[in-house]
């Protein structure tokens, strides 16, 4: 009998404990309609506003400018060959010397040419006498002698005059002379060397001296194709040295080709550039910047607002609340700006930060775009 009891205490004990767990596992009804919680649409669509930057475009001066290298070439520069062949007797002047036009360089012994003046001087000495002689007789009595002699004499004597004054040329190139004032930089022969007359393409003569002329620099630029149609006389040009110490110097550009090299279609632009006291130095490395084009009070907005439209431009702006993508023509780019010819007035909020997420008609919240600070850049080649 009291085994009767315990078991039905303990039915009834687990009858009450499974009835507690599950009523905890229903849920409580808050008395909240289901329409009243958000849907997961719903919820998404208010996530998704996207959070874009802004900026007003600008008004600025462009400049559409070419960084290029320069060779630095002298003014003038000589290689000076000797005339006539001979023995070289004496050189007066060195490496590194400065001379002055019609200096004496250096003095070629000729024997044989001073022997041909010598011979030319006396033919034309005798002849010359001879002349005046018959002439004079001729002016007293004309019957004495014919015309036609004293004609004969006076043809003779300048025929000879002219070979004398050739003999004296020759002779005079026996003296190597300077052909403008210049610093001599290569010096190829000693004393005693045997050189040839350098007179014809054919000949393998030695060079004796090379000159430079330095008071003035001619700048060698070369501008490649899509660029040489800006480039003329007058350019403005700024000449960029960096050793011994930086300078810029201003100036604009003195020639050029107006031609494209067919191997490298690029044209050759010169720029002079005096060089009082000898500071720069021909065969040094310098850059030259050419401004091709300036706009003044351009339109411009950063780089970064540009999005690609198929073969076009455009950018995205904000109004009231809403992205709207406009297309727009640009002009020159240095990098911090881009100019805008068209598509924009100036008033509009154009997004520069956010623009991968962007959709025409799409709500946005913007907010001001902080622009970095930055270095126009130019190009390089």
């Amino acid at each position: 009998m009291k085994l009767l009891v315990v078991g039905v205490g303990v039915a009834l004990l687990l009858g009450a404990g499974l009835w507690v767990l599950e009523s905890g596992t229903q849920p409580v009804d808050q008395g909240a309609s289901p329409s009243a919680a958000k849907s997961p649409a719903a919820a998404e669509e208010s996530g998704s506003v996207p959070e874009v930057q802004v900026v007003k475009p600008a008004r600025r001066d462009m400049a559409a400018t070419l960084r290029l290298p320069a060779t630095v070439s002298p003014l003038q520069q000589t290689t000076i060959y000797a005339k006539v062949s001979g023995y070289l007797k004496a050189v007066s002047y060195d490496k590194g010397d400065r001379v002055k036009q019609g200096q004496v360089l250096a003095v070629i012994d000729a024997p044989e040419i001073e022997q041909q003046y010598e011979e030319a001087l006396a033919d034309y000495t005798i002849k010359k006498v001879t002349y005046e002689r018959l002439a004079q007789v001729w002016k007293q009595a004309p019957d004495v002698i014919a015309k036609q002699d004293v004609d004969v004499a006076e043809a003779s004597a300048k025929a000879s005059q002219h070979l004398l004054e050739q003999r004296q040329t020759w002779l005079d190139y026996t003296k190597v002379r300077a052909p403008y004032a210049g610093v001599v930089t290569a010096r190829f022969a000693d004393p005693g060397a045997l050189v040839q007359g350098a007179t014809s393409s054919a000949t393998q003569a030695v060079p004796l001296f090379t000159i430079m002329d330095v008071s003035t620099l001619r700048f060698y630029v070369n501008v490649p194709q899509e660029d040489a149609p800006f480039v003329k006389k007058g350019t403005p040009a700024t000449i960029l040295l960096k050793e011994p110490v930086e300078k810029k110097i201003e100036t604009t550009v003195t020639r050029s080709t107006m031609s494209l090299d067919p191997s490298t279609r690029t044209m050759l632009v010169e720029i002079d550039i005096p060089n009082p006291g000898e500071a720069l130095v021909s065969g040094m490395f310098v850059e030259v910047v050419l401004s091709l084009r300036q706009h003044r009070n351009a339109l411009v907005i950063p780089p970064a607002a540009l999005v690609a439209d198929s073969s076009s431009k455009a950018v995205f702006v904000v109004e009231q609340g809403v992205a709207r993508k406009v297309s727009v023509r640009t002009d020159i780019d240095d990098g911090v700006w881009v100019e805008v010819t068209s598509g924009l007035t100036g008033g509009e909020d154009v997004v520069v930060v956010g623009k991968s997420q962007l959709v025409d008609g799409r709500p946005v919240k913007a907010s001001p775009y902080n622009l970095p600070s930055g270095k126009p850049s130019s190009q390089k080649y």
